[in-house]
């Protein structure tokens, strides 16, 4: 058995059979970046010499844009012989060589690595850049250039030595032909890939029905053999996201779990890498505590940049909006430091340092706006959610303040008081910031739970009076002067759950919805009433789990941006909830509040869609789409489909647009599928004299 497998097998196994409390063993063996992942090759970082755009920190881009890459410094890349081409991250072998049309060896640091913040030390190691700047073509230039997801591959001449070099990152070029107001979203948080409870789950079903296929059958979707049986929860998530087609997806943290078996960890981050690159869209990333912890001598937040990027970042989506993501998980190395499932803190954390590069960020983008005419709506999203009901420090931490270790064990004694939300710094201050800033939404995950939130002026609530110094750092949480105040228009705390059985020996699902209500400190229809105020201030929203561990729950969100209107308004939400759906699905179906259902409370569960694509594309009767809607409400998205036929027919579906790919075309076709319905889309044609066009 190699490496890799044995240390995925034996790391899940361990933590199956103790449940969340044990350990594995060995954990003192240290090992140092990179570290070999399956016994012949070493980890292989991601993030080499190009440094911008990436897969986890994409650029979206119009035709005639300019294309700005940047590579890193000390890799002494001669610009003078640097190329680029697109190539489509999905689909037939088609190519884009771009023109460079600007080189520059000194430029004002890095766009999304935060050097001059110099965040846990780690940001300025990549801050270090040269420029090369390409144009980017015109659709009409080319049949083998459209709109889409793009790899970008630069190469270069090494100079005497006619050795050529070359790095490619995989989809991190949107090329669209406009940026448009409204912006389809869609939101993952907390795949966790490496999570070993749904074979905890599975083995406590087989150990109940006496039988061994449960725990076989989960123990497969989290860690078989083959990349395509692992992680399927998430992967069939991320293929219900791709069936919608939006314009961009954000991930809210937690690509892998990090926490169980020395090692581990760099198969972890091949899988989630693997896992992300499946996203058909955009796909802006962020860390979140799983990816960071720092385990027998391997630091996660290292491997998370050099397998995604930067944790914390600014990118402009054209004129129309600004993303903008947040490390929540902002400690230090030490206080990182874990020994199997037990760690210092898991709890959200913005140091002083990132604090204000965000304030400088968030001021600059108003600036930019301000002298550019433009009024670009901003977006943000982390792991954690600053807007939850404070932790209070207890006095063991307290007295601890100072001391390091003693400070890491205080702080995790308040695991139980407070379920370590927010542990760390400036929980207050990013909710000011956001506030002043004007940003209209903070997507997060880390709870596997839904809960919406926003900020309301000159109301108290969440157990705070206006002007109190909760967290004690000198200034008044309340914003009791009158131009903030705290977060207090609060619903949910819930999930929705998908839950297996077996019938006649095949696997079976029901969606089950709780709904429970935590308003905190209002009633619920005030807090929906709230919730819908765009103009009050920042919108949270918390995320459910797209995990593929416990195979019992996960979520995502989806939403319409728009970017011309004042904040943003969850009834933009789309949501599946209805009466008839409710009284086949959900547990307590007259607990339920059509307010809450009218803010998209709960996340889309998953499972709810589903495309089935037969044929070939090499076979005389082409190709058949069937999108499957088991939602109460209708939806419309995109497939691609690839086809040898000469003048492709397509049934069912309308041609967004058509790309030469050499032996093949490739089909964008957009659909709509009706509630409860399906829609089946057929791509036929001629292919016996099939040539370029």
């Amino acid at each position: 058995m190699e490496r890799r497998t044995f240390l995925r097998t034996v790391g899940v196994s361990v933590g199956a059979l103790a449940g969340a409390g044990g350990a594995a063993a060995n954990e003192d063996t240290r090992e140092e970046n990179p570290t070999p992942a399956d016994g012949a090759e070493v980890y292989v970082p991601k993030v080499n010499e190009i440094q911008s755009p990436l897969a986890g920190v994409p650029t979206i881009r119009t035709p005639d844009d300019r294309l700005r890459v940047e590579l890193d410094a000390d890799a002494n890349v001669p610009l003078e012989s640097v190329a680029a081409r697109l190539e489509p991250s999905f689909g037939g072998p088609a190519r884009v060589d771009l023109r460079r049309v600007a080189t520059d060896a000194d430029p004002d640091g890095s766009r999304i690595w935060n050097a001059d913040a110099e965040i846990d030390g780690a940001e300025a190691e990549y801050g270090d850049v040269v420029v090369a700047e390409f144009a980017i073509p015109s659709f009409d230039d080319s049949d083998a250039f459209t709109p889409d997801l793009y790899d970008l591959v630069v190469t270069w001449d090494e100079g005497a030595d006619p050795t050529a070099g070359e790095d490619r990152q995989p989809r991190a070029v949107s090329v669209r032909r406009e940026v448009p107001d409204e912006l389809d979203v869609a939101v993952i948080a907390d795949p966790q890939i490496g999570d070993p409870r749904g074979m905890q789950s599975g083995f406590e079903e087989s150990r109940t029905k006496e039988s061994p296929d449960p725990f076989v059958r989960r123990t497969r979707r989290i860690s078989g053999e083959r990349p395509d049986e692992r992680w399927a929860a998430t992967k069939r998530a991320i293929a219900e996201v791709n069936a919608l087609d939006p314009d961009l997806v954000l991930v809210a943290g937690d690509l892998c779990l990090g926490q169980d078996a020395p090692g581990k960890f760099y198969a972890e981050y091949e899988d989630a890498w693997d896992v992300m690159n499946q996203v058909r869209a955009p796909t802006f990333v962020t860390c979140g505590n799983h990816d960071a912890y720092v385990q027998s001598g391997t630091d996660g937040k290292a491997l998370y940049r050099e397998t995604f990027g930067p944790p914390s970042y600014s990118v402009s989506i054209g004129d129309a909006a600004q993303v903008v993501a947040v490390d929540t998980y902002d400690w230090s190395y030490l206080d990182r430091l874990g020994a199997g499932v037990a760690v210092s803190t898991y709890g959200g954390q913005v140091r002083d340092a990132q604090f204000e590069w965000l304030r400088e960020e968030l001021a600059g983008v108003a600036a930019t706006d301000e002298d550019g005419g433009a009024d670009r709506s901003i977006l943000a999203f982390g792991h954690h959610n600053p807007s939850w009901v404070p932790d209070a420090k207890n006095r063991a931490y307290d007295d601890t303040d100072g001391r390091p270790v003693a400070e890491q064990l205080a702080r995790g004694s308040r695991i139980a008081e407070s379920g370590q939300g927010w542990t760390g710094e400036n929980m207050f201050a990013l909710r000011r910031l956001f506030d002043d800033a004007g940003v209209d939404a903070f997507f997060c995950g880390h709870s596997h739970k839904d809960r919406v939130a926003r900020s309301m002026a000159d109301r108290e609530g969440d157990g705070i009076t206006l002007g109190d110094d909760v967290d004690g750092d000198g200034d008044a949480d309340g914003y009791g002067s009158g131009g903030h105040a705290d977060v207090v228009a609060a619903l949910g705390n819930r999930y929705g759950r998908q839950s297996y059985g077996d019938t006649g020996g095949e696997s079976t699902s029901r969606v089950e919805n709780y709904p429970e209500v935590a308003a905190t400190a209002l009633d619920a229809p005030e807090a929906v009433d709230g919730l819908t105020e765009t103009g009050a201030g920042t919108l949270y929203v918390n995320v459910a789990s797209t995990m593929s561990s416990t195979s019992e729950y996960w979520g995502w969100r989806q939403f319409d941006y728009d970017t011309t209107a004042e904040g943003l308004d969850p009834t933009r939400f789309r949501y599946p909830m209805s009466d008839e759906f409710l009284a086949e699905r959900a547990v307590a179906p007259g607990r339920w509040d059509p307010g809450q259902d009218a803010v998209g409370l709960f996340s889309t569960p998953s499972y709810l869609l589903a495309v089935t694509d037969e044929g070939s594309a090499n076979a005389p009767d082409g190709r058949t789409v069937t999108v499957e809607n088991d939602q109460t409400v209708a939806r419309s998205g995109a497939v691609r489909v690839s086809t040898t036929a000469t003048e492709p027919t397509v049934e069912g579906g309308t041609v967004v647009w058509e790309r030469d790919a050499g032996p093949r075309t490739d089909l964008k076709i957009a659909y709509e599928v009706p509630a409860s319905g399906e829609t089946t889309i057929s791509v036929t044609g001629d292919r016996s004299s099939r040539g370029r066009r």
